[in-house]
């Protein structure tokens, strides 16, 4: 029996990556001018509060080495024109400097990841008010498990370049959000407080806490009509919604109260209702 060549399996295999995504609503993939705005035109149609596209290569994807940069400037413009005509905003998956400078140049309004970044990045970065959606990437037990040895090598790039990225976020003052970009297992929720502690390389306790609530309710407000929220995020006053943590200690003096919320978050509320009470009667 005759084997397939290399190109046509690949090319089955992206077939089959955008099927999968298609019917899962979860993206798409689109090439060219014409074929991005229509994509993010049906992304936005089918409800999405806002678009991201993939501005470079990625560790955990196949077919795209980490130093790529991948869509145009125009093509950014197209999606960015889509998203602003229904009220809303573009980010994008990006980590070296080429492929957030092009995005930046096309309108996109947050770069997410950015572990690649170099100084003058940074510094067009703060000069935009673009905003960085980043993570602590780091070789340790909350990084994402790599099945080949190619992400693990990509992997370590960005490891290697998460010290600099905050570094630089530090420097130029950049609007900073916070996500933990978990994936894979959903097992690993549990960590997400551990995780958000490790950020305490580059930040006090208190802007750490000020990041992954007021912080990043600005950024998800960016939305604006398309926002599926219906009330403020990230503050506490009328009209917000009541979205509250009790804690059985003083985060601000013990950020690691954070990394045992089984043990330490005496009180859950979200949206008004209480889903954990351990206080005593």
């Amino acid at each position: 029996m005759t084997s397939l060549p290399d190109w046509l399996v690949e090319r089955a295999a992206l077939d089959e990556m955008q099927h999968a995504a298609a019917d899962q609503n979860r993206g798409a993939i689109a090439d060219g001018v014409d074929r991005v705005l229509q994509r993010a035109r049906e992304q936005l149609m089918l409800g999405a509060s806002q678009l991201k596209l993939a501005a470079g290569g990625g560790v955990s994807s196949h077919y795209d080495p980490i130093d790529v940069s991948q869509y145009t400037e125009a093509e950014f413009r197209a999606a960015t024109d889509a998203a602003e005509n229904w009220g809303t905003y573009v980010a994008v998956h990006a980590y070296t400097p080429r492929a957030i400078q092009t995005a930046i140049r096309g309108g996109v309004r947050c770069i997410e990841h950015g572990h690649l970044m170099d100084e003058a990045t940074a510094e067009l970065i703060a000069r935009n008010e673009i905003w960085l959606c980043t993570q602590p990437f780091l070789n340790n037990e909350y990084s994402n498990p790599q099945p080949t040895v190619e992400g693990e090598a990509k992997a370590q790039q960005v490891y290697a370049g998460t010290d600099a990225a905050y570094q630089f976020a530090r420097k130029f003052n950049l609007k900073t959000a916070w996500g933990t970009d978990i994936l894979f297992d959903s097992k690993m929720t549990v960590h997400q407080g551990a995780i958000l502690t490790t950020l305490k390389r580059w930040y006090r306790p208190v802007e750490i806490l000020k990041m992954a609530t007021a912080v990043n309710g600005e950024l998800l407000a960016m939305s604006g009509p398309r926002n599926p929220y219906p009330g403020k995020l990230g503050v506490i006053e009328a009209g917000a919604l009541a979205d509250l943590i009790v804690v059985d200690g003083d985060p601000l003096a013990n950020i690691a109260l954070v990394e045992n919320p089984e043990k330490n978050f005496v009180i859950i509320m979200k949206d008004g209702k209480i889903y954990k009470d351990t206080l005593p009667s």
